[in-house]
């Protein structure tokens, strides 16, 4: 995907708490987001010092409020150049953030320590949380040198010391960055604790560091809705240079709160699935005459879920003929039912902005072999309504002096676009994105008024009259669940389209997560705050992956994921964007490494739709001829044995569909 584009996507990433290793891409692009206040002042570089890592201890307990893990230290011995200054607390900065209405989100004091190695803290009281994590900083300047490829270890203490939250957890984003006008991050990472001291190591590799750049150790505090109180101390940043390896220095491993084998949360879902994702049925089997087949063999074979499990495609990818083009579309067989493209279909690439690898008639071609492979498909995007996400073509309607000047003639030229891509792919395309991210996308609303926004619904529903139809947007599942500011916008948006009866059929939730996952008891409740809302309205993680380098929890968290959000009635699937890193555009988010390694979140996958959610069955019909089981909604293949003769039948179990089906056998 083009430059512009990734480094998007990459802020909301690194503001979703994503490891180095992806921030290392967003570096490049110059980061974005949160102002940084006050101005970082300038002090004397402290002295080097001789740390032994192995000095760390071995194991490091994760926040009170997530299961345990661990990290290990290497036994290199090193030194370090500190890159605060000597006593941190003589050039500390503050920002209370905008509350709002002249009010700030927090305030902060110096408190006192004892028994921790440290004797002072910061303590933040967070009364007007606005959900933007960047709201609200303690900033703590670097006053010592770095470079590009250097390796530093971050050191702090946080605690919570009380929370509004229902979870009883309070919580903190550290954040490593440059001012303005790049706020360049080098590191992002949430704490979490339910009251104790908690420890974290976090190491990171520069990359992206300008020379002459103001940097800083922010913790920001405006994310979430609730008030909180916590402290944070013990703070030390560790410059080894180059003479350790990233992997040398200590790290205490994410987690996420729901990740026991035991939470609770796993047998309320399986319930779930159990009566949402799984049906009834009866074979009557019978002869030409109409009368019942007693004791004949009976088979019947799972085939492929009603539910759907997809995957975004790369076209030219897809229809090339090397080697890796033939073991991607064999993966695509073999790990999914439903699909579409990731930008191929974007207005940019569509017309062919984009370059020779993205054309319409290799689109189309991809489009209809997945087609004609029983893929559902869906479509992505006909409009990202502002003016860095659309194409040159419409460039020139928008006033150089004036951003919020905009030719009204481009009205009807987004209105023929619609009519264009749509009517190209009404013959393979199950569904549409109509409206993507309007929280930070909004130009055209801007300048002409929410109203547009039906007007392309309605136009997309003249060229797609029985295509579901989707408004696509992020942050609502990820960062935590926190983002409470962007989810009240998607909940309004979306009660406007419907209150003025636009088209909209569905709800997607793109689902980026990084190295602190939101938990699994958060993301049901905003799948039950949407559903109770527009309970007519269908939801679907359309953009689903997990940004980290730690495998284990990537595969956890992959599980987890899919089956709380399989276990919502209101969901109809989940969609990756990507499985291969030689194709991704966060390749550590991958199921596959560029060499096909199959990684442990593939296996999770496989395991849960493949094994987990899967069932056979067999039998012998009953002196009425029929047959009776409960199976998991989808397609199943039946087999019917008397004697020596066989005969196949196909029946589609669905969930407000036929549950008896009659089988007519032919004579021998």
């Amino acid at each position: 995907m083009p430059h512009s584009h990734v480094c998007s996507r990459l802020w909301r990433a690194a503001s979703q708490s994503l490891a180095l290793i992806a921030l290392t891409s967003l570096i490049a692009c110059g980061g974005g987001g949160g102002g940084s206040k006050p101005p970082v002042p300038s002090s004397t570089p402290p002295a080097s010092v001789a740390v032994a890592l192995s000095s760390v201890p071995a194991s490091v307990a994760a926040a009170s409020s997530k299961p345990a893990s661990s990290s290990t230290a290497s036994s290199v011995a090193a030194t370090a150049d500190n890159l605060l200054a000597a006593d941190i607390w003589s050039n500390v900065n503050f920002w209370g953030g905008d509350g709002g209405g002249g009010s700030a989100v927090g305030s902060y004091t110096k408190v006192a320590v004892e028994n921790m190695g440290f004797k002072t803290a910061a303590r933040i009281v967070v009364t007007k949380p606005t959900g933007e994590l960047w709201n609200g900083q303690l900033q703590f300047p670097v006053v010592g040198s770095f470079a590009n490829g250097d390796v530093i270890l971050v050191k702090v203490w946080f605690r919570s010391i009380e929370s509004a939250d229902e979870s009883g957890a309070g919580f903190t984003t550290l954040f490593m960055e440059s001012g303005e006008p790049d706020y360049t991050k080098f590191v992002t990472r949430d704490l979490n604790s339910t009251g104790d001291w908690q420890e974290y190591f976090i190491p990171l590799k520069v990359a992206g560091y300008k020379t002459g750049d103001q940097v800083a150790i922010k913790f920001g505090f405006g994310a979430g809705a609730k008030p909180q109180t916590f402290e944070v101390g013990g703070l030390e940043a560790l410059n080894y240079h180059q003479q350790v390896a990233l992997s040398d220095l200590p790290k205490t491993l994410e987690s996420y709160p729901g990740r026991e084998a035991d939470a609770p949360w796993r047998a309320q879902a399986a319930a779930r699935i159990e009566q949402y994702r799984k049906g009834d049925f009866t074979l009557h089997l019978k002869d030409a005459t109409n009368n019942p087949i007693a004791d004949a063999k009976v088979e019947v074979k799972f085939k492929r879920h009603a539910y759907q499990f997809g995957s975004v495609i790369v076209s030219n990818i897809l229809m090339g003929t090397s080697a890796d083009s033939i073991k991607y579309a064999d993966k695509v067989l073999e790990l999914f039912n439903q699909s579409g493209t990731e930008n191929d279909l974007k207005w940019a690439p569509w017309i062919g902005e984009w370059g020779g690898v993205y054309n319409q008639p290799n689109t189309l071609s991809a489009l209809q072999w997945l087609k004609d492979r029983d893929f559902y498909l869906r479509g992505h995007v006909m409009v990202w309504p502002s003016k860095r996400n659309l194409p040159n073509l419409v460039q020139p309607y928008f006033s150089a002096d004036n951003p919020a000047v905009i030719d009204p003639a481009i009205k009807q030229v987004v209105l023929d676009h619609i009519d264009d891509v749509g009517s190209a792919t009404a013959g393979v395309l199950d569904e549409w994105d109509v409206l993507n991210e309007p929280y930070d996308n909004h130009d055209l609303m801007d300048a002409f008024g929410d109203s547009i926004m039906v007007d392309w619904f309605q136009r997309a529903r003249n060229n797609l009259p029985s295509q579901k139809l989707y408004i696509n947007d992020y942050s609502i599942l990820s960062g935590g669940g926190r983002n409470f500011a962007h989810q009240d916008h998607y909940k309004k948006t979306i009660k406007f389209l419907v209150d003025n009866n636009a088209p909209v059929d569905g709800i997607g939730m793109q689902s980026h997560f990084g190295t602190s996952p939101t938990d699994l008891d958060t993301v049901y409740k905003i799948l039950n705050d949407f559903t109770a809302l527009y309970p007519n309205l269908v939801i679907r993680s359309t953009e689903f992956d997990i940004n980290t380098s730690d495998e284990a929890l990537q595969a956890d968290y992959t599980r987890d994921f899919l089956t709380m959000f399989f276990s919502h009635p209101n969901t109809v699937g989940v969609q990756l964007w990507g499985f291969w890193a030689g194709a991704h555009w966060t390749p550590d988010a991958s199921m596959y490494t560029k060499d096909w390694r199959e990684k442990p979140n593939a296996v999770a996958w496989k395991k849960l739709i493949k094994e987990t959610w899967w069932n056979n069955f067999e039998g012998v019909s009953d002196s009425s001829g029929s047959y009776s089981n409960r199976g998991f909604y989808g397609r199943y293949e039946v087999t019917v044995t008397q004697g020596n003769k066989t005969h196949s039948y196909t029946i589609d179990l669905k969930k407000a569909g036929v549950a008896e089906f009659d089988i007519v056998v032919p004579a021998e």
